[in-house]
């Protein structure tokens, strides 16, 4: 459990109160179900068991915290979103208080307001793009306040509403990504990065890997005999091969040679590992040296090989394995029209042909 501080710390005093009976049965000491919870919540910290009527967004947020933690992965993602899109607002509003037209004017704001940039300030809406990836952000917010106010009407911890129900999510935004580096631009990009993070934006390029998985790879990750490199920590929890190329097995033959199985396989050029946020720099640096604009980050390196891949004349199935998703649903919904293309492309080269002439008919325009 974990009981907040007041807004001047922001901080929350933390103690363990006993597991959850999530898999095994409750004995009231130390596996606790809801009620037994709730008992000893009460006891550590009395008063402080909020009445459904009473329950804050800011208490629900609290309790949606400690149950995400148990349950599911990126707690620190989710808490960011939480302290920077939902507390600010809606924090000391009652749950029993919020209505469908106080939710969607929140929603709505958070769709207009600028971007946060990395170092404080915002970011100007200057193009469609950034006004879509707004609505995205808002609609994240809103998926995630629902969750918390949800899984409080499931503990018991609130009465159940149609407010948030009502409040909908902007449709259309969440369109096919397009940008991607064409094979000119990847050859450009390389030549101008440092050595240590040269190796690291191919390593993607080979891969398709997202830059937390290719940062935990060690040596041993590689195997020569399958042409693969395994990923042991992925963002799904599920260990994924991916199977390389023959310019893949050059770089990564030439890149693991001698060196022993555990260590870390990219490091930076003062031989330690790459760690979060430490490829942002170099990426701008490196796109701004040739002209890139606006500078891609290097997630985009995981769409620029889809891109190509599907392009080259890859299939779906095959993307999604490579890419560590369980459907193609993923890759149809954001390179479905890349596919589509290529589709098209080998029909018109390849479909049977009976050495029928070119018609002389002209399609007529359709009168106004």
């Amino acid at each position: 459990m974990r009981l907040y501080k007041g807004s001047d710390s922001g901080d929350y005093w933390r103690e363990v109160l006993g597991a959850a009976d999530d898999h095994a049965p409750a004995n009231g000491v130390d596996i606790l179900d809801y009620r037994q919870a709730v008992a000893k919540a009460s006891e550590w910290a009395p008063g402080q068991v909020t009445k459904p009527e009473a329950l804050t967004v800011r208490e629900a947020a609290a309790h949606y915290l400690d149950w995400f933690e148990q349950h599911c992965k990126s707690l620190g993602q989710t808490q960011a979103l939480v302290d920077a899109h939902i507390l600010p607002k809606l924090g000391s509003q009652r749950v029993a208080d919020l209505t469908a037209p106080v939710l969607r004017r929140w929603h709505e704001q958070l769709a207009k307001s600028p971007a946060r940039v990395r170092g404080g300030g915002k970011r100007k809406l200057e193009t469609e793009d950034h006004h879509r990836a707004r609505r995205v952000s808002a609609n994240n917010g809103l998926k995630t306040l629902k969750a918390l106010l949800n899984r409080a009407v499931v503990d018991g911890l609130a009465e159940p509403s149609a407010a948030w129900s009502k409040v909908k999510p902007f449709r259309g935004v969440d369109r096919a990504r397009h940008r991607f580096l064409e094979t000119e631009d990847l050859r450009r990009l390389l030549n101008s990065a440092p050595k240590a993070f040269r190796n690291v934006v191919e390593a993607a390029v080979h891969t398709g890997a997202r830059y937390g998985e290719l940062c935990a790879l060690e040596v041993r990750d590689f195997s020569h005999d399958s042409r693969a490199i395994l990923f042991a920590k992925t963002k799904s929890s599920a260990p994924r091969h991916v199977h390389l190329s023959d310019e893949g097995m050059a770089f990564f033959e030439e890149l693991t040679a001698g060196r022993k199985g555990t260590a870390r396989m990219l490091l930076r050029a003062d031989g330690e590992p790459w760690g979060k946020n430490h490829q942002s720099r170099p990426m701008r640096e490196a796109c701004e040296a040739v002209g890139i604009d606006p500078p891609i980050v290097f997630h985009e390196l995981r769409h620029t090989y889809a891109s190509l891949y599907l392009m080259s004349g890859g299939s779906l199935v095959s993307l999604a394995k490579q890419l560590g998703h369980t459907t193609t649903r993923m890759v149809e919904k954001h390179y479905g029209h890349l596919a589509d293309q290529w589709r098209q492309e080998e029909a018109a080269k390849h479909a049977p042909k009976l050495g029928r002439r070119k018609g002389r008919l002209s399609r007529l325009r359709a009168r106004r």
